[in-house]
């Protein structure tokens, strides 16, 4: 489907819209809600340390499930008191999780806990995926002109599947999207550069296992829209990706014999 410039800002100006809005309900239907559930567990915790001589290990058992299903739903329970200053469902953690939702990556260290949020995010994600397709089609489509362009001035040649084209694209996607943001996560987590370059591909590739998450870290400052700037990279990338599978398969594809000859007898 070709997409003329200015329906393309269009489409990526209400993505951009539909995103907000969702990262803001999110936030006013979760955050009350996780709020309380912070306050339980670090009550439950505060109890644990008071009592943990006293308790039998079938109570120290039962603490440890409940404690262990908080840490999955996203929930760090170090230190005595809730951290104030960082809120799981704030707008920016809200904004990231609707990006990683929608890109399908489900990293699953965040996810809705009330009746009314698991609601809203079946609508949301039904209408939400697809047009998040539509943006990836259209972003990827812009960054192939891009490298197509580029190819085109350093061999004079326009045709697509040149083998300077897909370096250029290749080589200019593995830098933009994997090898440098590897380096920006890597001092911003505090991470090695082989944990980084993991993070990468494993969202990237929307495998998102979960065990390497951004934003995180209690005793690391992030500066504002940090993860915000994830989101952005994410679908671009996954937009970049997109384009590289279908430039991929149409090297494997088998030549139709027909079109050969067809232009064979027009040569």
């Amino acid at each position: 489907m070709r997409v003329s410039r200015a329906q393309g800002v269009i489409l990526l100006a209400g993505f951009m819209t539909y995103v907000v809005m969702g990262a803001f309900v999110f936030e006013i239907l979760e955050k009350d809600h996780n709020k309380k559930v912070i306050d339980r567990v670090f009550h439950l915790k505060h109890d644990f340390l008071l009592n943990y001589t006293a308790l039998s290990p079938e109570e120290v058992e039962l603490f440890i499930q409940k404690l262990v299903k908080a840490v999955r739903s996203g929930i760090d329970p170090v230190g005595t008191h809730p951290h104030e200053k960082h809120s799981s469902w704030d707008f920016t953690h809200s904004f990231f999780f609707v990006g990683t939702m929608l890109s399908t990556i489900g990293y699953g260290n965040l996810c809705p806990q009330t009746k009314e949020g698991q609601l809203f995010c079946v609508i949301f994600a039904l209408f939400g995926i697809p047009f998040n397709l539509l943006c990836l089609n259209y972003i990827g489509s812009s960054v192939s002109g891009i490298c197509e362009s580029c190819a085109k001035k350093l061999s004079g040649k326009e045709n697509k599947k040149s083998a300077r084209y897909v370096f250029v694209f290749v080589g200019a996607g593995i830098l933009m999207f994997l090898i440098l943001p590897a380096f920006f996560f890597q001092w911003m987590e505090g991470w090695n550069y082989s944990e980084a370059i993991y993070f990468t591909f494993i969202t990237l590739s929307t495998i998102g296992f979960g065990d390497y998450l951004i934003g995180k870290k209690q005793d690391r400052t992030y500066f504002p829209g940090y993860q915000m700037l994830a989101a952005v990279w994410i679908v671009v990338g996954l937009a970049w990706l997109a384009v590289l599978f279908e430039l991929v398969s149409s090297f494997l594809a088998p030549v139709d014999p027909k079109a050969s000859l067809q232009k064979d007898s027009r040569g």
